[in-house]
């Protein structure tokens, strides 16, 4: 790793700056045009397609990672207050949400990954200015009406929403007969990954999930340039397009104009974040909303992202029937040598033999991994904004290792595309 690091230094990789200013742009007729010159170096090869293809009509938008080889869309979703539910709602949800992921886990299917992204961003409060303002009965200047619009004014510096982004990946080489079948190149692919999310959607509103739709072209900009800027002054739209198909997205370019990695952490234009690996799930036993105290309870801008992998049901049999096999050996081993089997190895064949009940009931099985980005104005501000996350995780029964020397790297893997597994 420190190799590495000083190598990137040498290279002059740690510090970027964008050349889009000194590109200018180009006058013609039907609009302006700028150049696309290359993103970041931790995200080269990436480029946002708006395909010919649709879901439902609509025109989205795409992420082709040209070195990862994949091909991903983006779908906004809303869940109904999941921690307001009850014990047996909520058990209800999970189960939902299982067969969701079994779905996608299917033999035969196009998926190579699939993540989701919960972040938390800051909110000027306009959205509720406009719901007073389009629903008062009262003239404004009265006393009732006066007091609320003060309320608003004063909550908003601390008013924050939440999104939670669903990024679903096909791979060019591992579906490439079916790309190939759909018309070969970005197009084929495209049409591959649109035929998934079509099926995803309709999987998640039989699980009583609200779709909003995939992200447009401008949207999926929007969401990546929210990303990068600690205070996002455009609203994300949330439909896609449904313009023709040489429209162009209002917003071109969602990268950072300059960005500077450090040992612990990573800016991006004024923005300065600290990225997180979760090293430890509870191994304990938890309610469904474990997770509560750190999306919810935290007080700081974070964001969430678990990636994972499907594992087809094949696959998967054969991988716990080694794990069985093995174990089983060492067991035997043990015993003849007279070592005694200790509670975590015991924790360990449980947990195998629970995989494979799990197999046996039609649950899939994923390969997974989770991280936590953390943002802030100021080095200072991020410590103890970081300070808070931690804490907020440990609540959680959650352990968080800080990726030092890769921030840069690791912070792409909070984005929503799909990264973050080898």
């Amino acid at each position: 790793m420190v190799t590495r690091w000083s190598a990137l230094g040498v290279r002059g990789r740690r510090r970027y700056l964008s050349e889009v200013p000194r590109l200018g742009i180009v006058s013609r007729h039907g609009g302006d045009t700028r150049s696309a010159p290359a993103p970041p170096p931790v995200l080269t090869g990436c480029r946002i397609l708006q395909p010919p293809v649709g879901v439902g009509g609509m025109r989205i938008g795409v992420v082709h990672d040209a070195r990862a080889r994949t091909y991903t869309a983006v779908l906004t979703v809303q869940s109904h207050a999941f921690v307001l539910l009850g014990a047996d709602d909520k058990h209800r949800r999970v189960d939902a949400w299982a067969r969701v992921l079994a779905g996608l886990a299917r033999e035969g299917s196009a998926v190579h990954r699939v993540q989701w992204v919960e972040r938390s961003l800051p909110d000027d409060g306009d959205a509720m200015a406009r719901y007073l303002a389009e629903g008062l009965t009262v003239p404004r200047a009265s006393p009732a009406a006066r007091s609320y619009l003060d309320l608003l004014n004063r909550a908003a510096p601390v008013t924050e929403r939440h999104d939670v982004l669903l990024a679903v990946a096909v791979h060019a080489g591992r579906s490439r007969r079916a790309i190939q079948a759909a018309g070969g190149g970005d197009e084929g692919a495209c049409a591959v990954l649109v035929r998934e999310l079509q099926s995803l959607e309709a999987q998640l509103r039989a699980a009583d999930i609200t779709v909003e739709g995939t992200l447009a072209h401008s949207a999926l900009v929007q969401v990546l340039r929210q990303a990068v800027d600690r205070h996002p002054r455009a609203v994300v739209a949330r439909q896609p397009d449904h313009g023709a198909a040489g429209r162009q997205a209002v917003a071109s370019w969602p990268w950072p104009l300059a960005s500077d990695a450090t040992w612990s952490g990573y800016r991006t234009d004024g923005t300065c974040h600290a990225t997180y690996w979760v090293s430890e799930w509870p191994r304990v036993d938890v309610g469904p909303d474990f997770l509560r105290p750190l999306l919810l309870q935290s007080g700081a801008r974070r964001t969430v992202g678990v990636t994972m992998e499907p594992i087809s049901p094949s696959r998967a049999t054969r991988e716990v029937e080694q794990a069985r096999t093995a174990d089983a050996a060492d067991t035997e081993l043990r015993r003849r040598t007279g070592f005694m089997v200790t509670a975590r190895r015991r924790r360990e064949q449980e947990t195998v033999a629970h995989r494979e009940t799990e197999l046996a009931d039609g649950h899939a099985q994923y390969r997974f991994s989770g991280y936590v980005t953390v943002t802030a104005d100021t080095w200072h501000e991020l410590d103890v904004a970081a300070g808070r996350v931690e804490q907020a995780a440990g609540q959680a029964h959650l352990e968080l290792r800080r990726l030092y020397g890769e921030q840069d790297e690791a912070f792409t893997w909070t984005l929503p595309l799909a990264r973050g597994l080898a």
